[in-house]
């Protein structure tokens, strides 16, 4: 073998110098390594996906005082939408109870297996609640396909209390087609905000 000759092809003209050889293969490290950070990052920002819609209540189009996606069950006047009390944006859903369910709730039409596990959230604030007559709670309602439901709630103390996180877990047990979440009102008095609600799935 031409010895002298190999030494030549090397630094040919076809030949790429050794520093930039370094350079491009330090390019690559570095995009795999951006790669691999992203991908975990992205996965979690798709996991934390909220799946209430108007979760903040900032929408009534028809001004009923039941926002936009949300239903009502024995609503009465004083449980509706307001705007001069939030913990985010504008508005919140106000509760007055009067020793009789009321409840506000949305479909979530949602699809999955046994063992998905969803988080179920809400920033609450009370003034002089009374629970003799009944609680206050909102809940997370997984439907099963083949019927049932894996059910779980958050209940609100008696008193006062300032803008609070409160949460619930469930995992579904088997295969389902749907979820309900909701706030439930069946105390005697007093007066509960809700605002800045979530539903996650969990990874």
């Amino acid at each position: 073998m031409n010895i002298s000759r190999v030494k030549a092809n090397l630094a040919g003209p076809n030949c790429r110098p050794a520093h930039v050889i370094l350079s491009l293969v330090f390019m690559a490290s570095l995009f795999v390594a951006l790669l691999a950070a992203y991908l975990p990052n992205a996965y979690a920002i798709a996991a934390t996906t909220n799946l209430v819609k108007n979760a903040s209540f900032e929408k009534d189009s028809n001004g009923d005082g039941v926002p936009n996606n949300w239903n009502g069950s024995n609503l009465t006047p004083a449980d509706k939408r307001v705007c001069n009390k939030s913990y985010v944006g504008s508005c919140s859903f106000k509760m007055i109870p009067n020793a009789s369910q009321a409840e506000l709730y949305q479909f979530i039409a949602v699809s999955g297996d046994a063992g998905d596990q969803f988080t179920f959230s809400a920033w609450t604030l009370t003034k002089d609640i009374d629970l003799a007559a009944g609680g206050i709670a909102g809940y997370l309602q997984i439907n099963l396909t083949g019927g049932g439901t894996s059910f779980q709630q958050f209940e609100i103390p008696a008193g006062t209390s300032p803008w609070t996180l409160r949460q619930v877990s469930v995992t579904a047990s088997a295969g389902f087609d749907s979820i309900y979440v909701g706030l439930v009102s069946g105390a005697t008095s007093g007066k509960v905000w809700f605002d800045k609600l979530k539903l996650v799935e969990l990874p």
